[in-house]
């Protein structure tokens, strides 16, 4: 119930605090001087949205999006056709991403940049009818401020890739014939394809393939393997995909692509390199695994010599094919950003952030072009939309063709899965990602759920290179290609009958012999730059002291938080907190995804110090609150076993949360850091308690009789007292709590510092749930 009951309360509280701040809500549709230009303090909106003042905002308002809700904007243009939205906004502490949809139709994930001044975020080619759109924005995660929109046309845009030939400077003459066939109908066409299923799946290997031409009297002209199986090291053996290459390529003249769900062991610091362990023991997956991908691109360690097995069993492969003149869009490491930012990748690849990722891609194209000859590959990468996706790009030098994975049909935004058919083209996702690297490349939809239907992706200029449609998994979830959730039949009739799709039968029969390529010259050759690309991995540190009792953990750098990983398992850890000479008191937690019935779960352990020290921590004591999503979890059974969970980990995400100087919170956290992190030998966990006391120590001396709640200090406990603590909390720098005030408004749980549980007990007070403060239970 306390979740439920807050998030009313705090409505309650966020609409007084509009009262107190002066502010109206305003209705949609209201036009400002310029015609596209429409200011979100005009929006509609729904749930934890309010409007504040702010003197950096254009209109001197803005919107700010919390916990929950919608805002709505009406776009009125005269004529049917595609337009440009640029969002003027900005994360709150982060970087943040919102779902964005245009007259009921899904766009997808808006990523909203960290700053502290509003940023300029464009969403290109968005078809928009004549009159009247409605343009809608929707609580997906993170706290988000919006001052305005703009709305332009595209009338005018042009699909461009200005590098086509292969990156590699000795590229056979096959894999430059096809690289120029696919630059040649880029933007005109798009290329059918199908992943076929894995060895020992639900169903045969043909299955998709006989589907599709028994529906659509058609085979794909794409076909897309795995060779993660195959040259896995720990229990890889030939599944007969080079075979099942040749022969789609040279008996049946279609194109290949491959992919590369190369598996590690769980626990790799115990594996014996040489040894075979049973599939169940592997994982792709970045938090089941020790693996370090920084290690797999760094000579003579363990993991380098591992990951080495692998490539040189996938080399020979690649030989092979090179020796029957058969090339292949290959397209490993993929989908490595993930969730976006540097902690969201789902694989072992992008465990480590963007840094150690690039020099992982770059490391493996050196080893398979230059070192083990591989030259009959066109280097797919895999982006996303997000502000930081670009951190991740190797560069020009390293990459052929952007791809894309397009799964439009699961709507996460609730915290849990929502399965409905969408079959937009994610046409603005195409240009955003051709406009991302500046044109340069050819962008394909790379896997897919609904490849959308012909009509539209021509409707709307969505000029993907190619589609690759993922296989059927076997069950209504992940049957891909045959559940109408995701391609009906009458689309994929569509698609695959439709002049604008190629398939198998309309390729060309020189698509491997064009008569205006040449063969390499090896004399002809120039260095690669390296300087777009340079990458250095990232910092990893490991204290040691002479103290015997302290075991330390590895500690590793990731944009704005800190990797620690301790030596073992323990419900007591120590973390060292550097605060800057302007900070007397800062916060952050200890972060951690725990699974329970098939749901993973966030964990978040809060740590707080006052000055530069070693702080004291109960995994159990100060546990802040575990969410699934953006969601509180109350349940009591399942805290209960994130609990139980929880002391049994041995990787964290640190995170540094807030920084102040007395009453005043600082601009940023910056110089506030976890410069080690370890365990002490022999502890007893089960009879630690809490962290350091130092922050209540220091609140007991302001005075020794506090006023519990009243954190304005006025003499009285009111609602008032509420607004300004949520206030404080949302916008510190301008609304701030004198060292008494932090005091009286530390009146729940108190000890753990003023927060939104601080506020809803004064509205218990209030109304008459709890008879006083500080609240107890």
């Amino acid at each position: 119930m306390r979740t439920k009951l807050f998030r009313k309360a705090s409505a309650a509280v966020m609409a007084a605090a509009m009262v107190f701040n002066g502010s109206a809500v305003g209705v949609g549709s209201v036009i400002a001087a310029d015609a596209n230009k429409y200011e979100f303090e005009d929006a509609e909106f729904t749930g934890d949205v309010t409007v504040e003042e702010d003197a950096n905002a254009s209109g001197g308002s803005m919107l700010k999006m919390t916990d929950s809700g919608t805002i709505t904007l009406k776009v009125n243009v005269e004529t049917a056709g595609s337009y440009k939205l640029t969002f003027y906004a900005l994360g709150i502490g982060g970087d943040k991403q919102q779902n964005l949809t245009v007259n009921g139709d899904s766009q997808g994930a808006i990523g909203i940049p960290k700053s502290s001044e509003y940023e300029e975020i464009s969403v290109p080619a968005i078809m928009l009818k004549a009159g009247e759109n409605t343009i809608t924005i929707e609580k997906s995660w993170g706290w988000s401020q919006f001052d305005y929109m703009t709305v332009t046309s595209m009338a005018d845009a042009k699909i461009t890739a200005t590098q086509t030939k292969p990156s590699d400077q000795l590229a056979t003459v096959e894999t430059q014939s096809l690289m120029a066939y696919l630059a040649e109908v880029y933007g005109k066409n798009i290329i059918s394809g199908q992943q076929e299923i894995y060895s020992g799946g639900p169903h045969g290997l043909e299955t998709e393939f006989e589907y599709l031409n028994d529906l659509t009297g058609h085979y794909p002209a794409i076909r897309g393997f795995d060779y993660g199986n195959f040259c896995c090291p720990a229990f890889g053996s030939d599944d007969g995909s080079t075979k099942r290459v040749i022969d789609w390529v040279k008996n049946k003249g279609g194109i290949a692509t491959a992919s590369f769900h190369l598996n590690v062991p769980k626990n790799f610091e115990k594996f014996k390199l040489g040894s075979k362990i049973d599939w169940s023991n592997t994982t792709y997956t970045a938090k089941d695994t020790d693996f370090s991908p920084s290690k797999a691109a760094t000579e003579g360690t363990k993991e380098n010599e591992y990951y080495m097995t692998a490539l040189k069993t996938l080399a020979a492969e690649f030989n092979k094919l090179e020796a029957e003149g058969i090339p292949v869009i290959w397209r490993p490491l993929h989908e490595a950003e993930g969730g976006g930012g540097e902690t969201g990748s789902w694989f072992w690849w992008g465990r480590e952030g963007s840094a150690a990722y690039k020099q992982l891609w770059i490391y493996t194209y050196k080893v398979l072009t230059e070192d083990l000859n591989c030259h009959n590959l066109i280097w797919e990468w895999n982006s996303y939309n997000f502000a930081t996706s670009e951190n991740w790009y190797p560069g020009d030098d390293y990459v052929d063709i952007i791809g894309y994975d397009k799964y439009s049909c699961t709507d996460w935004s609730t915290g849990s899965a929502r399965l409905y058919h969408n079959d937009s083209p994610f046409t603005s996702t195409f240009y955003g990602i051709m406009d991302k690297y500046n044109g340069a490349k050819m962008v394909s939809m790379a896997e897919n759920d609904s490849f959308s239907n012909p009509q539209k992706m021509q409707e709307e200029g969505a000029g993907w290179l190619y589609f690759c449609t993922w296989y059927d998994g076997g069950s209504m979830d992940t049957n891909f290609l045959s559940e109408p959730t995701f391609n009906t039949k009458e689309d994929t009739i569509a698609m695959y009958q439709s002049d604008y799709c190629i398939t198998l039968d309309e390729l060309p029969e020189n698509l491997y012999s064009r008569s205006d390529v040449t063969p390499p010259d090896p004399s002809k050759t120039t260095p690669k730059t390296t300087t777009a690309t340079t990458t250095t991995a990232p910092r990893v540190t490991t204290t040691t002291e002479a103290d015997p009792n302290k075991s330390f953990a590895k500690l590793s750098e990731a944009e704005g938080n800190v990797n620690i990983k301790f030596p073992e398992a323990s419900q007591t850890v120590y973390l060292r907190v550097d605060l800057p000479d302007d900070c007397t008191y800062a916060n952050g937690g200890l972060g951690v995804s725990i699974p329970v019935d098939g749901k993973y779960y966030w964990a978040n352990v809060k740590w707080e110090a006052t000055a530069s020290g070693d702080v004291k921590l109960d995994l159990i004591d100060n546990l802040l609150n575990v969410t699934l999503g953006t969601d509180a979890v109350e349940d009591e059974d399942i805290i209960a076993a994130v609990k139980e969970a929880l002391v049994k980990q041995t990787d964290f995400q640190g995170q540094v949360w807030y920084a102040a100087n007395g009453a005043d919170a600082l601009d940023s956290t910056d110089g506030v850091y976890i410069s080690a992190a370890y365990i002490k030998k022999g502890e007893d966990a089960e009879t630690t308690t809490t962290t350091a006391t130092t922050t209540t120590t220091a609140v007991s001396e302001v005075n020794k009789d506090i006023n519990y709640g009243d954190a304005n200090c006025d003499g009285i406990v009111d609602i008032s007292d509420a607004v300004i603590i949520m206030q404080s909390i949302s916008n510190p720098s301008k609304y701030k709590l004198t060292d008494q005030g932090r005091a009286n408004a530390d009146c729940s749980g108190k000890g753990d510092g003023v927060t939104n549980s601080d506020a809803l007990a004064i509205q218990k007070l209030m109304l008459k749930l709890i008879d006083k403060l500080p609240e107890t239970e």
